[in-house]
């Protein structure tokens, strides 16, 4: 009897936390929100709610850039890219994580992809760590994502960052970065964590990697990785080789 009693407990438990768990994703399952409103473009489609006036910026800006992500990767013809904007931070963070989203501290967490959605904080209430401009100029980040993500659904975080932030918004490099900030090791740069990818440096470094590929071997072999991620294919080297090339290329930076 008291064995059954403690199975008939953990059963409980467990089914406890799964409509817990469950309950916590229900606002991952629609992007689409009651009430959205629709923009059309050429390139990208734009949902937004009540902050009309930044979603069109948004949407000009997003609409203006993307062909030319598009040539840069290959793409002839729009593939099927929305893009969703939430009028407060939590909501769009709740897209990705549920209803915990709000309480992780992701004050960063601006945007993100889901294939070829796009969800994006509007650029009117862009959190405090953020501003109007960043967030605007961040949706061409997110769609150079979306395309990758088209190539290859299942790519590396490095690869499809550094990808991003090369041909969109990412900052420039400077070699004194490296008296205080450390290289991302190269198990580091295998991580398929977003929050680790943050803590490493990865927005500041996997830019660079990019660069350096595109600089050493050209474009045609960067577009190649990342559809197939097969580095002894596209460079007659291995990934670790690679990457002992790139640290050589950032400890003496041109700048």
């Amino acid at each position: 009897m008291k064995v059954k009693k403690i199975i008939k407990t953990l059963v409980i438990i467990v089914l406890i936390l799964g409509l817990l768990i469950f309950a916590n994703f229900i606002p991952t399952l629609s992007l689409f929100e009651p009430g959205m409103s629709i923009m059309v473009g050429k390139w990208v489609d734009v949902y937004y709610q009540q902050e009309k006036d930044a979603a069109t910026d948004v949407f000009d800006h997003a609409d203006a850039g993307t062909g030319l992500i598009a040539v840069k990767l290959g793409f002839d013809e729009k593939p099927d890219v929305n893009i969703y904007i939430y009028d407060s931070q939590s909501d769009m963070q709740k897209k990705k994580y549920g209803f915990i989203g709000a309480l992780l501290g992701l004050d960063w967490y601006i945007g993100d992809n889901m294939g070829t959605n796009v969800i994006l904080t509007s650029p009117a209430n862009p959190g405090p760590l953020h501003s109007y401009e960043n967030v605007k100029y961040a949706v061409l980040h997110e769609i150079v994502h979306a395309y990758v993500s088209v190539l290859n659904p299942d790519i590396q975080l490095w690869l499809t960052e550094g990808t991003a932030l090369y041909l969109t918004n990412g900052e420039e490099f400077y070699k004194e970065y490296l008296d205080y900030m450390p290289i991302p090791s190269y198990r580091d740069t295998l991580t398929r964590n977003p929050v680790k990818f943050n803590k490493i440096g990865g927005y500041t470094f996997a830019q660079t990697y990019i660069e350096y590929l595109d600089t050493a071997y050209g474009w045609d072999r960067v577009l190649q990785l990342l559809k197939t991620e097969d580095y002894q294919e596209c460079f007659g080297k291995s990934q670790k080789d690679i990457y002992n090339e790139w640290v050589d290329f950032i400890e003496n930076y041109y700048q």
